[in-house]
């Protein structure tokens, strides 16, 4: 806690602070107009475009969304798994050809030959 005159014009300003706030929320929110314009823009009610929507068919409308965005995050995950494997193959090699060079069994296109022996078939 702060004492003396800084203390005291911290305190006031704190409490100027508390009741500033609320009333000016209050004088700026309390307008039929801005609350229209709040319950509009953040869309508070939302109501059904027709009274007559028959709740089955969008049910089941729903449903058969989730279950595409199920097949396709399916697909998703099998990509990034046959990313991953190629990306795991392709570092093991890197690391042979580093550890032939390191040995200095390559010479100088010796990573070359290593790569065109163990390159993967590539299935499209």
């Amino acid at each position: 806690m702060v004492h003396g005159r800084k203390g005291l014009q911290l305190e006031a300003w704190k409490f100027g602070v508390y009741l500033f706030l609320p009333i000016a929320a209050s004088i700026t929110f309390n307008e039929p107009r801005v609350q229209r314009y709040c319950a509009d823009y953040f869309q508070f009610l939302k109501y059904p475009a027709n009274p007559n929507v028959n709740l089955r068919e969008e049910f089941e409308e729903l449903a058969r969304k989730r279950e595409k965005e199920k097949e396709q995050r399916k697909a998703y995950l099998e990509e990034v798994k046959k990313m991953q494997a190629s990306a795991a193959e392709r570092r093991k090699l890197r690391e042979e050809a580093a550890a032939v060079a390191a040995n200095g069994n390559g010479g100088w296109f010796g990573w070359m030959r290593l790569r065109r022996k163990q390159q993967p078939d590539v299935d499209n």
